[in-house]
């Protein structure tokens, strides 16, 4: 009796009521103890959402016959890759391995390629719809952070003719034309712009991107699409590429002729005072394996070669590319800048493994993406 009148509860309450109240009582207590040490753990890692995703891609990645089809680096320790299994049944199949900070994660399996992308600081990889255009089937994001992997479904916007500083710009998730997919807003639309591929921005702000049909120009902005200049490069030839240094000085545009034996390069050329001046290069490469290189000094390289030949590396200076150190193997690819360049290799059998310098190509070092 003396404990229930300390807890302001008179004697002569029934003894059912006051084994009532202090089971009650103990139950708050109870719960409050719970929830504070559920507090007090780590959060879970993030699940994988939603369920438009497929199966685990590490069978494709670990495959017999994997093969790797893109690779983005951030760091030598944040990077993004696409790999491909097409042996294990009468359709292809697709996955993404993401690197952040020596954490990897795997994504699902996908029916048509990952795009590797760079958001930021970070690499993502980006699964597009499966029938050429945003309106149709899911398209699917892919990143590692440190809380865990996070598959994000991207949410469908109409399209616009600007864009903001955080987003970015992509012709590898809609075949001819520019995506805008915003990681912040899990969003992703076209780009009704002027241009249609080679979309790249440097650090100043400043978008370049090539258009023109039956011909080549090259389009910039600065100020997200509201205002564009413009110049020509070709009045002959449609295809091609753009290379941008990260200062924006130094820009170096291909245009190429199809033919009987494939794809020939036709005219090259480079401007070191942004765009403002351009020179033919001399001697340029045959044909071109991959996208060139931009860099701050006013160089650029190009890896590319005669048709049928195995691809070597070229360095633009003064107005003429020249063969630059050579590299030990089939190098297939080439990305990146002055600080991290590379690519990854087509030996007989298949590609496996990325190379990586940074030294601008004077030595290399290998490892398996997965």
């Amino acid at each position: 009796m003396e404990l229930l009148e300390r807890c302001g509860l008179p004697r002569s309450m029934p003894p059912f009521l006051v084994l009532g109240v202090l089971a009650a009582t103990t139950s708050i207590v109870l719960a409050v103890v719970h929830l504070a040490a559920h507090r007090s753990q780590p959060d879970p890692q993030i699940a994988i959402e939603p369920a438009a995703a497929g199966r685990s891609g590490s069978s494709v990645v670990n495959s017999e016959r994997a093969q790797v089809l893109s690779i983005t680096m951030i760091t030598r320790n944040r990077w993004a890759a696409g790999w491909s299994d097409c042996t294990s049944g009468p359709n292809c199949k697709f996955a993404a391995v993401i690197d952040r900070d020596g954490s990897r994660a795997t994504a699902p399996e996908w029916p048509v390629p990952y795009a590797t992308l760079q958001a930021g600081k970070e690499a993502i990889a980006v699964a597009p719809p499966l029938e050429g255009t945003l309106t149709g089937a899911a398209t699917m994001m892919f990143r590692l952070t440190y809380d865990g992997p996070v598959l994000t479904k991207l949410r469908y916007r109409l399209p616009t003719a600007t864009f903001q500083k955080n987003e970015i710009l992509s012709d590898r998730i809609v075949p001819g034309s520019i995506v805008v997919v915003n990681p912040e807003e899990s969003t992703v639309r076209m780009l009704r712009t002027r241009g249609t591929r080679s979309p790249v921005c440097d650090e100043s702000g400043r978008c370049w991107m090539l258009t023109g049909i039956g011909r080549t120009d090259v389009v910039w902005t600065d100020d997200g699409g509201r205002s564009w200049g413009s110049r020509s490069l070709d009045t002959h030839n449609q295809l091609g590429r753009l290379a941008v240094s990260p200062d924006g000085q130094t820009l170096l545009s291909t245009s190429v002729t199809v033919g009987a034996t494939g794809q020939t390069v036709s005219k090259m050329e480079i401007s070191t005072d942004r765009g403002a001046n351009w020179k033919t290069v001399e001697n340029p490469p045959k044909s071109l394996s991959a996208p060139p290189l931009a860099f701050d000094d006013g160089t650029a390289l190009i890896l590319g070669g005669r048709p049928g030949d195995r691809p070597r590396i070229f360095r633009v200076r003064d107005g003429a590319a020249k063969l630059d150190r050579g590299y030990p193997g089939d190098l297939a690819d080439l990305s990146g800048d002055a600080q991290l360049m590379y690519g990854f290799e087509v030996p007989k059998r298949r590609t496996t493994e990325v190379v990586l310098s940074t030294d601008q190509g004077a030595t290399w070092t290998k490892f398996a993406p997965r």
